[in-house]
Order: C-alpha cells, then sequence, then structure tokens
C-alpha cells in the first residue's frame, strides 16, 4: 500500500521556484502529466525554461489555487533576522529604542 506524504502549507518557508514535480503535487497532478502538459503548454501555471530544467514559480501556483502569496515586506514579517532586509529606517528606530 502506498502511503502519500501529507503535505502541509507553510507559505513562509516555501522557495522562490518550484521543481515540475513539486508543483505538481501541489496541483494534484502526477509527474508523468506534468511533463506532459509542459511540453505542450498545456501547464495551468506559467513555467520557464532554465537550461534544460524546468522551474514553476510558487506565486504562480498559489495565485492559481487562490491563495495568497506570502507576505514579503519586512513590516508585516519582522524581516528574516539576518538584517538583510531591515531598511535604514528600521535600523535607526530600533538603535534609538535600544539607547
Amino acid at each position: 500500500m502506498r502511503h502519500d506524504r501529507a503535505w502541509r502549507l507553510h507559505r513562509e518557508s516555501l522557495p522562490v521556484v518550484l521543481g515540475p514535480v513539486q508543483a505538481g503535487r501541489l496541483l494534484g497532478l502526477g509527474r508523468t502529466t506534468v511533463y506532459r502538459l509542459l511540453r505542450e503548454g498545456g501547464f495551468p501555471v506559467p513555467a520557464r525554461r532554465a537550461g534544460r530544467s524546468w522551474v514553476i514559480p510558487t506565486a504562480g501556483v498559489l495565485a492559481y489555487l487562490g491563495l495568497e502569496p506570502p507576505a514579503t515586506s519586512t513590516t508585516t514579517t519582522g524581516g528574516c533576522g539576518c538584517g538583510a532586509r531591515v531598511n535604514t529606517e528600521e535600523k535607526a528606530r530600533t538603535v534609538d529604542d535600544s539607547t
């Protein structure tokens, strides 16, 4: 008996692009069907070639499913914790608040 993994949608942890099999699973499509649709140009989400591979933007899959893409603004998510996405006003406010 085959046990399918349950998908838990944690939109904040999804990659920017998905592989064909990952995108297909989210859309309820099998591997063979996914590659056939990609070859025929009938995949329901915009897909791009990256060399010999296919990449499917996660935002396109989420939009097709009627889900909101994850927030990318540092004001709503608090940033990634590495400081790379914090704007200068936020940094100044943090320095002022800590003194």
